[in-house]
C-alpha cells in the first residue's frame, strides 16, 4: 500500500500569521531522505458519492436517525452518500404486515417507510438489503421503490455464518438468481449484489459467482479488524493494509470466474470496522483513539483499492459512529449521541462539516514506510497522512502537478480527538514537509 518512512526531522522555519495560525516554510527533503511522493496527475480511483456509506442498525438505546436530532446532525455531518440497511416483513411471507428492521436484534418501534425516509432526509441513497426469499424480496423493493427509485439492493447478509451455514452457497445462488432477474425485470439499472458474507469467504464467494455471474452487479462482503481475539495495536494497525490485499483477491476471483462481465462487477464491503465485539460498557478498545487511526487507514485503502467501504454501524454500543448508551470508561467515555473514535477517523476524509472533504478522484501516492499510510486526491486536493507510530515523525512530501500552494492542516491527537486545525503549511517548488503527532491523522486541504 502506499505508505511512508519516518523521515529524519527536516528543518523548516515557521511564520506567525495575522490569523494566528502557523505557517510552515519547509524546504524540500534532501536527496537522501526519503519523502511521500503525491502525483496529482495520475489518477487510480473514482470516487462515486455512494463510494463512503454506513450500516443503520436499528439499534441506537431509543435514540435513531427517525428520532434523534443528535445523531442526524452527526451522521449529516459526514455527509454520506449512501445508508444501507435491513428490512424484513414482520411476518415473513405476509405482504399485508409490518415493514420492519431485519437484523438480528434491532428494534421494531419504527416502520421500514420512517427508515427509509430519514435516510433519505439526510441525503443519502438508501441501500436496501432484502431477505433472500423471492417473494419477500421483490415485494420489498416494489414497494420501496413506488416511492422514489431504490438504487441499489443487497440479497442477503451473512448466511455463510454458522456450521453449517444459514443457508449454502447453491441455494443462495439460485435464490440470487431469482431475485435480481425479477429486479432487474423492473428496472434494468437497478444495482443487485451479494452475497453479503460475513468475511471474504473463498469458497462460498466462488460457488456464487459459478452460479450468479450472470446476474450480479456487485459483490459484496464484510471485513473486520478483529473480533474476540486479542491484537495488539501495532498488528491491527499494519494489518490495515490486507484490506487492499482482499480486495485484490476477491477481483481476481470475479476475473477468474465471470471473464466476460468482470468489468461490470463491483466490490463493496458491506460492513466494516476495527472490531466486531467489543462489549459494553467497559469497550476495552473501541473508545479510545486507536480506531481512529486504524479506521482512517482502512476507510483510505478500501478506497484506493476502488470498492465501496460503508461502516458498521450508526449506532452499535462500542461499535457504533455514536454512542448508544454511553460508552467506555473514564477519559474514553463518549455520552449517547456523541461521536466514537472511529468517526473522527472517517471525519479526517469527510470533513465532518468542519473543512473541505476528500475529493472525487484518488491519486496515486508513494512512499517508503509501513508505519505510514498516505492517500490522497483530486477534484478538490486534500492528502491524508495516518502515523501509525508510537513516536512523532517529520517527512517530506514531493508533489507533481503541483508547484506551490498553502494547505490548512487538520488534525485528530490521541490528546485532542475532534478533528481541529493545526496552523497551515507552505509548499514551494512542489515539495513540503510536514510534522506528524505519533498515532495521528493529519489531513492537508489543499487551497
Amino acid at each position: 500500500m502506499h505508505r511512508t518512512r519516518n523521515a529524519a526531522a527536516i528543518g523548516a522555519t515557521a511564520v506567525l500569521l495575522a490569523s494566528g495560525a502557523l505557517l510552515w516554510l519547509a524546504p524540500a527533503a534532501g536527496a537522501d531522505e526519503p519523502a511521500v511522493t503525491v502525483d496529482f496527475t495520475t489518477p487510480v480511483a473514482q470516487l462515486e458519492p455512494g463510494d463512503l456509506g454506513a450500516s443503520i442498525t436499528g439499534y441506537g438505546g431509543l435514540n435513531y436517525i427517525v428520532n434523534s436530532d443528535a445523531h442526524r446532525a452527526a451522521m449529516a455531518a459526514q455527509g454520506f452518500g449512501a445508508l444501507r440497511i435491513e428490512l424484513e416483513y414482520a411476518v415473513p411471507g405476509d405482504h399485508a404486515s409490518r415493514i420492519v428492521c431485519g437484523g438480528d436484534y434491532c428494534h421494531t418501534d419504527y416502520d421500514g417507510d420512517q427508515w427509509i425516509d430519514a435516510i433519505r432526509s439526510l441525503g443519502a441513497e438508501p441501500i436496501l438489503v432484502v431477505p433472500a426469499e423471492p417473494g419477500d424480496a421483490l415485494a420489498l423493493f416494489e414497494h420501496f421503490d413506488a416511492q422514489a427509485p431504490i438504487t441499489k439492493v443487497v440479497v442477503g447478509n451473512e448466511l455463510d455464518a454458522g456450521d453449517p451455514p444459514k443457508m449454502d452457497a447453491a441455494t443462495y445462488s439460485a435464490r440470487f438468481n431469482e431475485i435480481a432477474a425479477g429486479i432487474h425485470a423492473l428496472d434494468p439499472g437497478v444495482q443487485v449484489g451479494g452475497p453479503g458474507t460475513a468475511y471474504d469467504n473463498t469458497p462460498y464467494l466462488t460457488t456464487f459467482l459459478t452460479g450468479s455471474g450472470d446476474h450480479v452487479d456487485f459483490v459484496d462482503y464484510h471485513d473486520y479488524g478483529k473480533g474476540t481475539e486479542a491484537k495488539p495495536a501495532e498488528q491491527l494497525l499494519a494489518e490495515a493494509a490486507d484490506y487492499g490485499t482482499d480486495i485484490a483477491a476477491v477481483r481476481a476471483l470475479i476475473d477468474a470466474t465471470v471473464p466476460a462481465r468482470a468489468d461490470e462487477i463491483g466490490i463493496q464491503i458491506g460492513e466494516w470496522n476495527m472490531d466486531w465485539a467489543d462489549p459494553s460498557p467497559a469497550c476495552a478498545s473501541m473508545t479510545t483513539h486507536l480506531p481512529a487511526v486504524w479506521g482512517a487507514a482502512v476507510l483510505g485503502t478500501i478506497l484506493e483499492a476502488d470498492a465501496t467501504a460503508l461502516v458498521y454501524g450508526d449506532k452499535n454500543g462500542c461499535l457504533g459512529l455514536t454512542g448508544e448508551w454511553g460508552e467506555g470508561t473514564g477519559a474514553d467515555f463518549v455520552d449517547i449521541d456523541e461521536p466514537l473514535p472511529v468517526y473522527h477517523g472517517i471525519g479526517m476524509f469527510t470533513g465532518e462539516d468542519l473543512f473541505r472533504p476528500f475529493g472525487s478522484t484518488m491519486v496515486a501516492t508513494t512512499s517508503p514506510d509501513p508505519l505510514l499510510y498516505v492517500f490522497a486526491s483530486t477534484g478538490e486536493r486534500n492528502v491524508v497522512l495516518v502515523n501509525t507510530g508510537t513516536a512523532a515523525a517529520t517527512t517530506g512530501i514531493d508533489f507533481t502537478g503541483l508547484t506551490a500552494a498553502t494547505a490548512d492542516v487538520w488534525r485528530t491527537t490521541d490528546a485532542d480527538r475532534t478533528p481541529h486545525l493545526d496552523g497551515a503549511a507552505a509548499i514551494t517548488d512542489g515539495a513540503m514537509t510536514i510534522d506528524l503527532p505519533a498515532r495521528s491523522v493529519t489531513t492537508l486541504v489543499i487551497g
